[in-house]
């Protein structure tokens, strides 16, 4: 008798093992996708990052000539030469 009670208490020990096994590796299993998610995301931002770099980088290298210059002012300080004529539309607004 005493050995049938140890083998019933050693049973619902292993049921409630096997059980937290499996709740255990359910609940990694979306921790892992979680992250696998938040990686992809963080690499997509890396690669914007990167490409953001690369198109600094590339006007950096460019030599500062009078095309430069004229780009530079017509896109940090809305500056436009005396011979261009500019149209506005208030359509749109």
């Amino acid at each position: 008798m005493n050995r049938r009670k140890t083998s019933v208490f050693v049973k619902v020990a292993i049921l409630f093992f096997a059980i937290f096994a499996v709740i255990s590796v359910v609940e990694l299993q979306f921790q892992y996708n979680d992250y696998k998610a938040e990686r992809d995301m963080l690499k997509a931002d890396v690669n914007a990052l990167e490409e953001e770099v690369e198109q600094l980088q590339n006007q950096l290298d460019k030599p500062m000539d009078d095309e430069y210059i004229i780009d530079v002012a017509e896109d940090k300080l809305a500056l436009r030469l005396p011979e261009e004529i500019i149209f506005y539309n208030d359509l749109y607004k």
